[in-house]
């Protein structure tokens, strides 16, 4: 074991060393057709030994020879500082993000033309930088187009040098990523609810309350209550004591309840259309400075003002094997329980009875409304139980008042 452990360690101090780790940067940098080249001029040196052929050692001096002038070409590092510049990195599904590329030439000789690589998401783009001056400076746009919401990562920019013939391949990074949103579509939806909290600017309930700001009604003292709110002249004349009776105050506070379940949804566009409906919810009452809170299987999303909800929303994926509906909207209604108002949404391939039982998960004084997205059926307004529930082929039937 000792000798082991003291192995290992001496691996490790020799892969730290600064000449291991430039030749492990060195061999990254030569490509599979370097290596062929290499290669055959081993197997025509080892040729040309064994049996005297001239040509073989013809053969492995051309390839070492080529080998030779494509590292010339690359030992010098690229004179370029490359930056990346997304003036809006908020955009709605299906617009064009417009950008800016910009290479700057930081040696005071006349630098050659390069090739520089920007990475976005999966593809990349390449642009081919003209000769520059020193001190030179090159730019060019760049378009981004979206189709659908998500995170979309751009850069970090790379400048490449290659030799002419790609046996050795030189990639110097340059600048930051930066992470394009691209926001879930939204509608108008009106919503108007009571919320938990009390409140000065809240509106009222049909419960009734000791202590609030609505003033409802007199009646008679009972023992524990608060002596502050006797009524003191109507007590002296009717003589008894009497207090003030309030109705409860509740500012809004909406719990939306996203299945992220896999098996929930039957396609990809239901499951955006189950997210935009999430979302135009969300912005709806963060606008009119309601509190909202959003709870998926993937966790409590942040959602303290209406960028940051659209941020978060950008970036939910479908979840493979996650917790059923009714247990992430018990869950939901445990964590957020001074939510006013629920609104469960989920996808088509949830049956009504399992949306029916996780909606009776949540507490009874909430307004609770179940949404299922179904992308084949119409638009119908339906009860279970006593809850509604909106069945919503599209975004734009989706509202809930």
């Amino acid at each position: 074991g000792g000798l082991r452990q003291g192995l290992s360690r001496f691996a490790q101090s020799l892969g730290s060393a600064p000449g291991v780790k430039y030749l492990r940067q060195a061999a990254r940098s030569v490509t599979s057709v370097g290596w062929v080249v290499l290669f055959s001029a081993l197997i025509a040196a080892i040729v040309s030994r064994a049996f005297g052929w001239v040509e073989a050692f013809f053969v492995a001096c051309a390839c070492l020879l080529a080998f030779l002038i494509a590292v010339v070409w690359v030992i010098v590092p690229s004179p370029h500082k490359v930056s990346v510049r997304l003036p809006r990195q908020r955009i709605v599904a299906g617009q064009t993000a417009v950008g800016e590329i910009t290479a700057e030439n930081m040696s005071d000789r006349r630098a050659r033309s390069g090739l520089i690589e920007l990475p976005i998401a999966s593809s990349a783009l390449q642009f081919l930088v003209p000769p520059l001056p020193g001190k030179g400076v090159w730019s060019e746009v760049f378009s981004v187009v979206t189709h659908r919401r998500g995170l979309v990562t751009v850069g970090p920019a790379r400048a490449l040098r290659a030799d002419p013939l790609g046996l050795i391949r030189r990639i110097g990074t340059w600048s930051e990523p930066v992470t394009l949103y691209v926001h879930p579509k939204t509608i108008r939806v009106p919503f108007d609810a009571t919320g938990i909290h009390a409140d000065v600017e809240g509106v009222t309930t049909a419960k009734l309350s000791s202590s609030d700001v609505s003033f409802h009604a007199l009646r008679d003292y009972v023992p524990g209550d608060d002596r502050r709110n006797v009524h003191w002249p109507m007590t002296a004349h009717i003589g008894r004591l009497v207090v003030r009776q309030f109705e409860e105050t509740r500012r809004s506070h909406l719990l939306i309840v996203l299945d992220l379940d896999t098996d929930a949804w039957a396609s990809d566009d239901e499951f955006e259309i189950g997210v935009s409906a999430a979302a135009s919810m969300a912005r709806a009452a963060l606008v009119d400075a309601k509190e909202v809170s959003v709870h998926t299987q993937a966790g409590h999303l942040k959602t303290p003002t209406p960028m940051h909800a659209m941020d978060s929303l950008s970036g939910v994926e479908r979840v493979l094997g996650a917790e059923r509906i009714s247990a992430l909207t018990q869950r939901a209604g445990t964590e957020a329980s001074q939510a006013s108002t629920a609104v469960v949404i989920s996808g088509s391939r949830t049956h009504l009875a399992d949306l029916h039982a996780a909606l009776t998960r949540l507490p009874l004084d909430m307004v609770i409304t179940g949404v299922r997205i179904d992308t084949d059926s119409d638009f119908e307004l339906r009860t279970l139980g006593n809850t509604p529930v909106v069945v919503a082929p599209t975004l734009d039937d989706f509202a809930i008042g």
